[in-house]
Order: structure tokens, then C-alpha cells, then sequence
């Protein structure tokens, strides 16, 4: 098959696919595609194109001068189909000019290329929106992971401040506490009528000492402190009152990095019953019977 013929058979595919091919041309082709396999899946192909132009892209106007000789050539075709018929009616009559299926066919083809061309612009704009998409999506995925990062700094600046805000009470806490008991020993050491007794260092190497404050008949007193060493930790000093085999615990304490401390006495009876008082040191919590470690002693 040369050239010619082939590119007449390609022609004649693409017109039958479209339903635009010359019945008298019909036989031929049909007797080329019953013989030629590559020919059947090309006229498969065409007609699946076909079939997809209504959604290939959406529609074009042609230019004005382009749809004026379409609509003359399609009167003019009109007129040539009619006159043979008035002429000389028969069922043999010639059938139409090759020339008027060519240009069926090329004026076929350019709409084709029209919509593929359309096609492809859809496609483009498609392509870009789907990329802008993307691009915005990553934008939110950052801005999402920074709202989280200032989320989780924020939640740990608030544990933070409670924190702070606990320690604060805490410290607040033990300021009324040592103010309640400087209340406590101003009022002692001030008030008329109240009773001083010395604590001296069992070691007289030491300068550790105590001095307490009461009232006769009152089951309440007051103890400074003064020149104590600081404990290792685990350890508390204990104030135990005496009267004969009998020692009651008074209370633990420990001293400050100046060695100076306050103890408030609450005895289960008026303290001047007791006969001595003395300071160990104990285990931290304290103990029930007070240790040998006797580190101030006195009588009452």
C-alpha cells in the first residue's frame, strides 16, 4: 500500500468515525478493516476520541469570517446534493466530490485541534490551582505547627508561674508563722510578772545557749536560741521538759545559718511543774525518749 492509499484510508477512518464518511466509500473501508487488525484498533481509537470531545473542554465561538464560509460551503454542499437528484434521479447517481469529504474532514480536524488546544489550557489552569492549593495547605501546616509551639510555651510559662505562685504562698505561710511567733515572744518577753530561765552548753566549749520565757501556773512558753551549729540533713534539734524519770517532748526546731532559732512551748501541764529542761539532737520527725547527743541543759 503506498502513501496515497494509506493516508486516503486515514481520512476515510477519521470521516467514518465521525459518521461523516461517503456510503460509497463504506464497502471499501470496511473491507480494508476486515483484512487489517492495525486498522480496526486505530478506527477503536478514533471513536473512543470521539466519544470524549463533548467533555474535552468547554465551548469555543468561532471567528466570524470562519463560521460565514463554514455556513457557505455547507449551502454549497446542500445545493450540490440536490441538483443530481432533480436532474436525473437514480439509484446509481455519482457520489459526492472527493473534495467535499476532504474538507469535511480538515474542517473536522481543526475543531479538533481547537478543543484539544482548549483541553490543554483547562489542563494548565488546573495543574496551577492544584499547586497554589498545595502551597497554601503547606502555609497552615507551618502556621498550625507555630500556633502549637507558642500552645506548649504558653502552657509551660502558666505551670511555671504556678510554680512560682506556690512558693510564693509557701514563703507567705511561714512569714505568718514566724510572725505569729515573734507576736508570740514579744508578748512573753515584754509582759509583766513572766519568768526567765537560762540554757547553757553541755559542752562549756560551746557558745551555744537558750534562754526561755514564762509564767507560772501556764503550760505555754517561749525559747530562743542562739550560737546552735547548723545539722547535717536528716537531723533536728528536740527540747524535752523533765520531772524526775518522767521526760515529755517540747517541740523540734532547727536554727537558721546564724544558728538562732524560736521554739513555742505547748507542755500538757503549767511548765514551773517541770524540774529541768534540756535540747538533744534527734532524727528528723523526732523521737519519743531524747538521745544521749544532749547539746543544752537547764533547771526550772
Amino acid at each position: 500500500m503506498n502513501t496515497s492509499d494509506q493516508n486516503n484510508i486515514e481520512s476515510q477512518l477519521a470521516a467514518y468515525a465521525l459518521g461523516a464518511l461517503d456510503l460509497d466509500e463504506m464497502p471499501d473501508l470496511e473491507r480494508v478493516l476486515a483484512e487489517s487488525p492495525e486498522h480496526r484498533d486505530e478506527l477503536v481509537r478514533l471513536r473512543t476520541v470521539v466519544a470524549h470531545l463533548p467533555y474535552a473542554a468547554t465551548s469555543v465561538d468561532p471567528p466570524a469570517h470562519i463560521r460565514e464560509q463554514l455556513l457557505a460551503r455547507v449551502a454549497a454542499d446542500q445545493q450540490t446534493r440536490v441538483k443530481p437528484v432533480i436532474a436525473a434521479p437514480s439509484p446509481a447517481a455519482r457520489p459526492l466530490p472527493r473534495r467535499t469529504s476532504s474538507w469535511l474532514i480538515t474542517t473536522t480536524m481543526a475543531i479538533l485541534a481547537v478543543l484539544v488546544l482548549g483541553l490543554g489550557g483547562l489542563t494548565l489552569t488546573l495543574q496551577q490551582t492544584v499547586a497554589n492549593m498545595a502551597a497554601t495547605n503547606s502555609a497552615l501546616i507551618t502556621t498550625v505547627d507555630q500556633l502549637q509551639g507558642v500552645l506548649a510555651e504558653t502552657q509551660l510559662r502558666q505551670a511555671q508561674l504556678a510554680d512560682d505562685l506556690r512558693a510564693g504562698q509557701m514563703q507567705i505561710d511561714q512569714l505568718n508563722d514566724r510572725l505569729a511567733q515573734d507576736q508570740t515572744l514579744i508578748a512573753y518577753v515584754t509582759a509583766p510578772g513572766v519568768a526567765t530561765r537560762e540554757l547553757q552548753a553541755a559542752d562549756a566549749a560551746e557558745m551555744a545557749r537558750g534562754e526561755m520565757y514564762m509564767y507560772p501556773g501556764n503550760s505555754d512558753a517561749v525559747v530562743l536560741f542562739s550560737g546552735l551549729e547548723t545539722l547535717e540533713a536528716g537531723k533536728v534539734y528536740q527540747f524535752w521538759l523533765a520531772d524526775g524519770a518522767t521526760q515529755v517532748a517540747g517541740g523540734t526546731f532547727s536554727v537558721n545559718a546564724s544558728g538562732i532559732a524560736t521554739l513555742v512551748i505547748d507542755a500538757p501541764r503549767e511548765v514551773n511543774a517541770y524540774r529541768q529542761v534540756m535540747v538533744t539532737v534527734e532524727p528528723a520527725g523526732g523521737s519519743t525518749s531524747p538521745s544521749n547527743q544532749v547539746v543544752l541543759s537547764g533547771s526550772l
